[in-house]
């Protein structure tokens, strides 16, 4: 028989059912227990407020130690994939992504929470298994509510309802958490959790969750937060913060798992609804988002400004000597050494070959006319084929000079002080000036 147990009490049941199920086994009673699924319900609390609460779907019918394992992540299963909680920096693989809830030690698979994954450093396996026997890897470690089995079919019953023994998390619509971070952000910008000033996404939560009536406790906090939303008239539903969310929602759902940060993002904003321990994650698709778009942007102005290059061709042999009339001279980077300054230069004819040299001499931008090097080598760029020079000998432009208009200074001294002071004044006194002379 199938029943839905509030996620506040599921724990509670599970303890009870776990010293049952050992009775069973001793005296070879069948029993089983299993969890099928979850789903979210509205519900009202003592005081007529509406969250969204979790609901486990379950189905019931009436120390040996293994050395050189570590454990190094917990696996959060979803309808939507498993998000990866790294207990440190090893890289997870693929597999986890999507695996079952299934025991690698016992192989039990049954639907489970979370499993955890386990490394031998020796051989570099990696093995899931279940809450109980994990502390056959972690020198007999053991973590409370392993592998549990329903037992009194009206605790079960009673299971169902939600009630104050069990407070379970709440939850919350990932996508209007979303609007929520990305208002946040047009405001005041992306702050990380691990900055020491409020983030956004405690700050997002605070604002959703004052607006959702979920906001526990300090009545006049919540009157500083609504004053804070007020002055930049904050409006998480407006259609320039929804077209925000859909567009960066949009680019992510397109995205490819490529390391552990991007499949637990991928997973977490598939969610429905979502705990409060998954909103940095979430909150960090728009920071992620936006370095996408510059990069691109930065790519695109890039391989527009090198379009009018593609037909660039190696011009001369090693060791030759050419002569180039110049068409653009630029300076790629510099840095300092200890013999002074070196220089690149890119330079490029009236055929858009293009060449570059390396050299100690500061030239200032557009400032060769013709340029005569020693060709070093020919290598290519992006695709783009480039002629190295060296010892090359360049012929200046001629200097452009601005009309000058012209003055006339006064002859006499009396005159030339007037003159004098109108230029540049009279706070000087004329200390520096000897105007008899």
């Amino acid at each position: 028989m199938q029943y839905a147990i509030y996620e506040g009490n599921i724990d509670r049941l599970r303890k009870k059912a776990k010293h049952i199920q050992n009775k069973c086994r001793k005296y070879g009673c069948n029993f089983r227990f299993e969890e099928v699924g979850e789903e979210f319900r509205k519900v009202k609390d003592e005081n007529d407020q509406v969250s969204v609460r979790r609901f486990v779907l379950v189905e019931a019918e009436g120390t040996s130690i293994v050395n050189g394992w570590k454990f190094v992540a917990t696996l959060n299963h979803t309808e939507e994939g498993n998000i990866i909680r790294a207990a440190c920096d090893i890289e997870i693989p693929e597999r986890f992504y999507t695996c079952s809830p299934c025991c690698e030690h016992c192989n039990s698979n049954r639907p489970r929470k979370e499993t955890y994954i386990v490394l031998n450093e020796k051989t570099g396996e990696f093995k899931q298994v279940g809450k109980s026997c994990l502390k056959d890897f972690t020198n007999g470690m053991s973590i409370e509510g392993v592998s549990a089995y329903m037992s009194f079919f009206n605790d079960l019953i009673q299971g169902e309802a939600p009630n104050s023994n069990g407070l379970g998390p709440h939850y919350y619509d990932t996508k209007l958490y979303l609007h929520y971070v990305a208002e946040t952000i047009s405001h005041w910008g992306f702050v990380r959790r691990s900055v020491n000033e409020r983030s956004t996404a405690d700050r997002a939560a605070e604002y959703m969750m004052l607006d959702t009536g979920d906001l526990r406790g300090n009545a006049q906090y919540a009157k500083t937060l609504r004053r804070e939303m007020e002055s930049v008239v904050f409006s998480p539903e407006s259609s320039s913060t929804d077209k925000i969310v859909e567009e960066a929602y949009t680019w992510l759902m397109q995205q490819e798992e490529t390391d552990n940060f991007m499949h637990n993002l991928i997973t977490a904003c598939k969610l429905e609804y979502t705990t409060y321990k998954n909103f940095g994650i979430l909150a960090s698709l728009f920071p992620t988002y936006n370095r996408s778009v510059e990069k691109e942007k930065r790519s695109a102005k890039a391989k527009a400004q090198q379009e009018p290059y593609r037909n660039s061709e190696w011009i001369g042999k090693e060791k030759e000597r050419i002569n180039i009339t110049v068409s653009t001279f630029s300076c790629l980077t510099s840095w300092e050494n200890d013999y002074g300054y070196t220089y690149i230069y890119r330079i490029t004819d009236d055929k858009n070959n293009v060449y570059t040299w390396k050299t100690s001499n500061c030239l200032g931008e557009n400032s060769v006319k013709s340029l005569t090097g020693t060709v070093k080598t020919h290598t290519e760029y992006r695709g783009i084929k480039q002629t190295e020079l060296t010892r090359c000998r360049v012929e200046a432009k001629e200097p452009i000079l601005e009309p000058v208009e012209e003055v006339e200074i006064p002859s006499s001294v009396s005159d030339f002080v007037e003159w004098y002071d109108e230029l540049f004044g009279d706070e000087q006194e004329h200390q520096n000036c000897d105007l008899e002379k």
